[in-house]
């Protein structure tokens, strides 16, 4: 008999089959008179058609009542259950799921989600909070963090874990989801089409679906490359990774607030895999690991006799039993304990709060805070940490090492040229009070 997981994320609902995912499904549907379109073919009409979409299902999970001439939808169950009806029948669905859902559902949306799954082609015989499963068998003991990005906020949780990883509370981050996210870039690319090329892409629906099509290979390509040439309508725009990093840190910001927060010192933000797709994502707090893309597929499969039901009667499960101390390795990014603040060079040490721009002329290498003819770098602060980009054809060294893609410093990196003895350095300097 086969056993999988069905994940509950408006950025995506994924099932996996075991621990391979097998299918994800954007919380996104499309209502007109004749049909009800979810999913993927449905976020790809949704700006093309902006009357017909409806993105709030999930997250408003309830009997309430959806504006719509569509018997088939009355409220926003409807479209759960729909959306449910068409992923089931887009894959083979593993004979036995455990339903991993968010930490802020409330009792009546998640019995409202038990009656709609029912009705549904799942066959569910768990009910898991993610945050939960994520943590217990990765982290060490302590109070923990879990940050999951959705559509349209971001839930924080905190888990502490001793004998049992235990959620302790989960709070909602407003305006701090992937939509948040691709709407601010969206206007970067469209600012960018109209200054370079006279092209606004907002002023046509198609155009508009189209730019939010692309949008995540663009971003993907800057994050990789420092920069990215967009090209939409036969016309050619330029978006730097750093414009992409400024239009993310509001929202970013949002989400550290909660982090400090809920955190502790000794805490360990453990973030999902999305983060990974987000300019800055990555950076979010000081003591930070990336999850797998399927941690809750992994943790399910692990504690699948302890999650599974017999009776049918499911019940929200909150705590599990955690790892041995002794097996937890838990990798961690911690960067920005020793975050660079300054950029030393010769006898000059430049405070990098504004960006500062890398040269290397006339075999002199040189850092200064207005832009050169011709810069090798810039180096920005972004909520306090920096990161370097290096300019196309660039030939800069990082420790020794050639570097091409944006990378984040650290107090004590050694920016240099190959072949060459001057270099500069990334400082920390620390200031006390009196």
């Amino acid at each position: 008999m086969s056993k999988g997981v069905l994940e509950i994320n408006d950025c995506g609902l994924r099932v996996f089959d075991s621990t391979n995912e097998i299918l994800e499904s954007p919380g996104v549907a499309i209502i007109n008179s004749h049909e009800i379109i979810t999913g993927t073919a449905a976020l790809m009409r949704a700006r093309s058609h902006p009357t017909e979409v409806n993105h709030q299902f999930w997250r408003r999970l309830s009997l309430e009542s959806v504006k719509s001439n569509n018997p088939g939808c009355r409220h926003h169950a409807d479209l759960a259950f729909c959306q449910l009806k068409h992923i089931a029948e887009l894959c083979d669905l593993p004979d036995e799921v455990a339903l991993a859902v968010p930490g802020n559902f409330t009792h009546e949306q998640l019995a409202l989600l038990l009656g709609v799954v029912k009705e549904s082609a799942f066959n569910s015989v768990t009910l898991i909070d993610s945050a939960v499963a994520c943590i217990s068998s990765c982290a060490p003991r302590g109070g923990h963090l879990h940050v999951e990005l959705h559509r349209h906020q971001t839930l924080v949780s905190r888990v502490q874990v001793h004998e049992h990883a235990e959620l302790e509370i989960a709070e909602t981050v407003t305006d701090s989801g992937l939509q948040h996210f691709q709407e601010a870039w969206a206007r970067v690319f469209s600012d960018a089409f109209v200054m370079q090329c006279r092209f606004d892409p907002f002023h046509s629906a198609e155009a508009e679906q189209q730019l939010y099509d692309l949008l995540p290979q663009w971003i993907a390509r800057a994050m990789r490359q420092g920069e990215v040439m967009a090209e939409l309508d036969d016309r050619t725009a330029k978006v730097s990774l750093r414009q992409l990093q400024d239009a993310s840190t509001p929202i970013l910001s949002r989400v550290r607030a909660m982090i400090d927060n809920l955190g502790d010192a000794n805490s360990v933000v453990f973030v999902s895999h999305r983060w990974a797709e987000i300019p800055g994502g990555a950076q979010l707090a000081e003591r930070i690991h990336l999850l797998p893309h399927n941690a809750v597929a992994q943790a399910v499969e692990t504690h699948w006799q302890e999650l599974h039901s017999e009776t049918g009667n499911l019940r929200l499960i909150t705590s599990l039993r955690a790892a041995e101390a002794h097996d937890v390795a838990v990798q961690i990014n911690a960067a920005a304990e020793a975050g660079a603040t300054h950029l030393l060079h010769g006898h000059r040490a430049l405070a990098a709060q504004q960006p500062l721009f890398v040269s290397w002329q006339n075999g002199k290498l040189d850092v200064t805070p207005t832009p050169p003819t011709h810069p090798a770098a810039t180096i920005t602060n972004h909520a306090g940490r920096l990161a370097l980009r290096v300019d196309a054809g660039a030939d800069l060294m990082l420790n020794g090492e050639s570097i091409a893609a944006p990378v984040n410093l650290t107090a004590g990196d050694r920016i240099g040229v190959a072949d060459f003895d001057g270099v500069i350095t990334a400082i920390s300097v620390e200031q006390y009070g009196a």
